[in-house]
């Protein structure tokens, strides 16, 4: 009987820890201990992540056309041509990938630099895919696609 409760006692002990740890959001087979949260998307707005600073990169149309090029290269096939989020990739991911032209809109350019380079939620980081310049140059992209 002894063993018994020995037993049963480290099942509970273990429950309750499970049971913790996912209401933390540290649940196994998410990435960074951060849930599935992303920009949006069915998966609900986690707000902006933290500044990487001004972008140092003209807005000329170089720098912008090779935003589009690495951007058509890395980013469109979950975020769309347009980045509506509707790319051929996006269907598998949860939460799909945000609209682009929505409430990451109003973030600064260090904001989306910082989610392009650190990833977030579903979306990978991309700081081995793209250089700094390459990073701030999809941002110019962006905001051409944002109307900006």
């Amino acid at each position: 009987m002894n063993t018994f409760l020995r037993i049963a006692g480290l099942g509970a002990a273990v429950l309750l820890i499970a049971t913790v740890a996912l209401g933390m959001g540290l649940g196994m087979g998410t990435r960074h201990g951060r849930g599935m949260g992303g920009m949006g998307g069915s998966g609900g707005m986690m707000g902006p992540p933290p500044s990487l600073g001004e972008n140092p990169l003209p807005a000329t149309e170089a720098v912008v056309a090779r935003g589009r090029a690495l951007y058509d290269a890395n980013c469109a096939v979950c975020h769309g041509p347009q980045g509506r989020g509707d790319g051929p990739g996006a269907a598998t991911l949860n939460p799909r990938p945000p609209d682009l032209r929505g409430p990451s809109a109003a973030w600064s350019d260090g904001q989306l630099a910082a989610q392009i380079r650190n990833g977030r939620g579903a979306m990978p980081p991309f700081r081995e895919a793209l250089d700094e310049e390459g990073t701030w140059s999809v941002v110019r992209y962006l905001r051409r696609l944002q109307g900006q």
